[in-house]
């Protein structure tokens, strides 16, 4: 079966709802899963505009390989302490090796 990498980029909103909604069937066909929360994306760990974080609806499905661009992190002035304890923070050389390790790469 085909790994697949989903990269988040757009802050949270109706894009962004729809993007985690494909990652979702990637979960329910079991399908080897990861996600990289990259740019604006970042924000999706945060759960901002008053809603829930992704990140519990995407580990009820069973995807658990999940990163965040340290790069996007620094840049948006995120601090490490806020977002989730199951989200792995990536450098820039790691993000490139998580792409690599994947068959299909896919971004909103």
């Amino acid at each position: 079966m085909k790994r697949v990498l989903y990269i988040v980029r757009q802050p949270p909103g109706v894009l962004a709802d729809e993007i985690t909604d494909v990652i979702l069937v990637s979960g329910v066909f079991e399908q080897p899963t990861s996600v990289l929360f990259a740019d604006h994306g970042a924000y999706q760990l945060l759960g901002l505009d008053a809603r829930e974080s992704p990140i519990k609806t995407l580990s009820s499905y069973d995807i658990r390989n999940l990163y965040v661009s340290e790069e996007s992190m620094m840049s948006l002035g995120l601090d490490r302490a806020n977002i989730p304890s199951n989200v792995v923070a990536a450098s820039r050389r790691e993000v490139r090796e998580l792409i690599a390790r994947h068959d299909v790469v896919l971004t909103d």
